[in-house]
């Protein structure tokens, strides 16, 4: 079943980006978690809201009319919300949890936000902002960006600099906007959903469920550096002496002057002992 949900995901990863549908991505990769997960019936749910909200709307509806009856709709009435409580549960990553429980983190939220917008005639996109996922919306001035986890509150630069300087503190640049607020294409944002729960898991100790989520990020991610050394790590735990070792050679070919050389020559050293002992 695993190799199934694999294939059909990579299926999709295959598509040109603009043909990537990111709720049913997202929908995919809950899949690995919950096996026998109806994606079509979850799609058909994110459409019965976005007819929902269409018939609330005015005739001739511009985009600020949509924008509002949007964030009406889906934190005012059906009360979708950050979950700040529980920010690490895994379930928030989960778009058929997010819909089912109406809690979720930025990335999830604004994936569920985006597709409605989508749905809704509102071409949304993604930012991949620093510490935060955000959504923008190009107009003729420039963007409106826009914070589906604060439930769709509209950012000004001000709100952004402040954001950025609690991210980056002292080592925050003048040119700090410069590219922050570019639009991530959807393999990117698909990356994004999968660090996080690569991230999740490691840090759980839940490390059959990382090395599923790091196998992708080596296919997908342009850092193939981290991507390749954070599944190395993986492969240690398991003690896979031998995919361990191979990808701590490769990070190294790829990163040799990297600031943990010695710490990752260390583990290539005893790992050729161990698989030496174990072959």
């Amino acid at each position: 079943m695993h190799n199934k949900l694999k294939s059909d995901f990579e299926q999709l990863l295959r598509l040109p980006d603009n043909q990537i549908n990111l709720a049913e991505a997202a929908l995919m990769i809950a899949r690995f978690e919950y096996p026998e997960l109806d994606v079509a019936s979850y799609m058909q749910r994110i459409r019965s809201m976005a007819d929902d909200i269409r018939q609330q709307l005015p005739e001739a509806a511009d985009a600020a009319d949509i924008l509002n009856q949007l964030n009406r709709a889906l934190f005012t009435e059906r009360g979708f919300e950050g979950n700040s409580e529980h920010y690490y549960d895994p379930k928030n990553s989960f778009l058929n949890d997010v819909i089912d429980r109406k809690l979720g983190i930025p990335i999830s939220l604004c994936i569920l936000y985006m597709e409605l917008g989508k749905e809704l005639g509102l071409p949304l996109a993604g930012i991949s902002f620093p510490g935060h996922f955000l959504v923008k919306l190009e107009i003729d001035e420039g963007a409106i960006v826009l914070d589906p986890y604060f439930g769709g509150i509209s950012l000004s630069e001000d709100d952004l600099d402040d954001r950025l300087q609690e991210f980056y503190g002292d080592r925050l640049k003048k040119s700090h906007f410069y590219g922050l607020l570019a639009t991530s294409s959807n393999r990117e944002i698909i990356v994004r959903l999968l660090r996080n729960l690569r991230n999740l898991y490691m840090q759980d100790e839940n490390w059959d469920k990382a090395l599923t989520m790091a196998d992708f990020m080596v296919q997908l991610d342009t850092d193939k550096a981290d991507a390749i050394k954070s599944r190395a790590a993986i492969y240690d735990q398991l003690e896979c002496c031998v995919s361990a070792l191979k990808d701590y050679k490769r990070y190294l070919k790829i990163e040799p002057r990297a600031n943990d050389i010695q710490l990752v020559r260390s583990r290539i050293i005893a790992l050729g002992e161990t698989c030496r002992h174990v072959c």
